[in-house]
């Protein structure tokens, strides 16, 4: 399974952005409605609109730092945002973000450029290409194993794929 093309605005968040303050723990056991309607709204007055009406979150370095809960990845999930770019990122925030279907994509220099909220975006997986104000970035490829989490939708949606692909097998091998 391959990851299609992202296209959508953006959101920026700066550096060192705690899980915690994506979405406190108070908030964590709220359905995707509820955890959207608090993601992110301890950053400042105007993050969690400006959030919920991007596609893709631009984030600095460390984003989601401080907790093991998958609620924040969720959370942004439940927002709308289809994809991370930043870093580097916590790495127990990475990986809970891969396994509820959230991409996640390493590229500092994009953060660097000093982009805007609401600027237009394209992400190219297959092409290893970032889009944004005019520029092009490189990305790094996304493994073959994290395209398939991420495009199945999260890891339980993936399991049930090959599950379902290995009793089809079975039945007819």
């Amino acid at each position: 399974m391959t990851i299609p093309t992202i296209h959508g605005t953006v959101a920026v968040v700066g550096d060192y952005v705690s899980g915690d303050v994506i979405l406190p723990g108070r908030h964590a056991f709220l359905d995707a409605e509820g955890m959207a309607a608090h993601v992110l709204e301890e950053l400042d007055d105007t993050a969690n609109a400006r959030v919920r009406a991007a596609s893709v979150l631009i984030a600095g370095t460390a984003f989601g730092y401080g907790t093991g809960r998958e609620s924040s990845a969720r959370a942004l999930r439940a927002a709308g945002i289809r994809a991370v770019i930043g870093g580097p990122f916590a790495r127990m925030f990475y990986r809970n973000a891969i396994n509820n279907g959230l991409l996640v994509l390493d590229c500092p220099a994009l953060v660097e450029q000093g982009i805007e909220d609401g600027s237009a975006i394209e992400i190219d997986p297959a092409s290893g290409q970032v889009r944004c104000e005019g520029r092009e970035h490189a990305i790094p490829a996304v493994p073959d194993l994290i395209g398939a989490i991420v495009s199945a939708g999260d890891l339980v949606e993936y399991g049930r794929h090959l599950l379902s692909s290995e009793a089809g097998e079975t039945t007819h091998g």
